[in-house]
């Protein structure tokens, strides 16, 4: 009799083991592993700056920087103008960065807002760290900016300018160039759609929701394949998952879908990057 009890209590335990519930019970198990993980990730930010560099022009790049937080997070920067918040002033939505990142150029932001006075910025952290009631941020030192600064400002690759506005053009449009272009041009020299983005004239005759011109080409060049997005064409044949250079030294992501990335991280083999909302890689 006792063995029988035995045996039917280690069967018992034999069917807990490998039963749906059980397999149901380490889920939840895991999932409450990962919540807790979570929990203890650290958002924090601090000593938010300015910095200004200068190229190789002679022209003004300016940077939002602040020290690094030791998880991954988005942030939002908003921009102040002698303490009036002026973010709507340089783009329609927020400007976005990443809370490890670190640094973000706010050169073509500053452009768009055109204003002398005393600038200022704040970082916040898309997250909360465990236990605080509010999202960690930090605001900026002041940058004097008077009307001789604006001037020296460079034509950053950080435009602010919405992606779509890229595709405005006709589809089969050569980027830099005005959309009277023949697609099967080769593009100029240095040619990109940074440089269609940010004054390359892109107005068309054509309706702009028209399905991409998908004729095959023989000469590597961009193609904005209205309304979806730029793409670029090597020996015939769209690229995909791979980086593209231009003569002027600008680099630019394209996407496992064929393409080009936009106002988005950007993760390979290198390391961590981001593109701006013109595609042009920033960091």
């Amino acid at each position: 009799m006792k063995l029988r009890k035995l045996s039917a209590v280690m069967m018992a335990a034999i069917l807990a083991t490998s039963s749906p519930v059980s397999s149901y019970l380490g889920e939840i198990t895991a999932f409450a592993k990962k919540d807790e993980d979570e929990d203890e990730k650290d958002y924090s930010i601090g000593d938010a700056s300015w910095d200004t560099t200068e190229d190789s022009d002679g022209k003004t790049h300016v940077y939002a920087t602040w020290s690094e937080a030791s998880d991954k997070s988005t942030g939002t920067i908003t921009i102040y103008v002698d303490d009036k918040n002026r973010t709507s002033d340089a783009t329609s939505g927020s400007i976005s960065a990443s809370t490890t990142s670190g640094k973000k150029e706010l050169t073509s932001y500053i452009k768009k807002i055109n204003r002398t006075g005393e600038y200022t910025f704040k970082i916040t952290a898309g997250k909360k760290n465990k236990g605080e009631d509010e999202k960690s941020s930090s605001e900026s030192d002041v940058l004097e900016v008077d009307s001789d600064f604006l001037k020296s400002l460079a034509s950053s690759s950080s435009s602010s300018s919405s992606s779509s506005s890229s595709s405005s053009g006709s589809s089969s449009s050569t980027p830099g160039r005005s959309s009277s272009s023949s697609s099967s041009s080769t593009p100029a020299s240095g040619s990109s759609p940074a440089d269609a983005m940010n004054g390359g004239s892109q107005n068309s005759s054509q309706n702009s929701s028209q399905a991409p011109n998908q004729e095959s080409t023989s000469r590597d060049q961009w193609q904005n394949w209205a309304p979806y997005g730029w793409v670029y064409i090597e020996n015939g044949i769209p690229v995909t998952n791979r980086w593209v250079v231009e003569s002027d030294g600008k680099w630019y992501h394209i996407g496992t879908n064929g393409f080009m990335d936009v106002d988005k991280f950007v993760d390979d083999e290198y390391g961590h990057h981001y593109v701006g909302a013109d595609g042009a890689l920033m960091y």
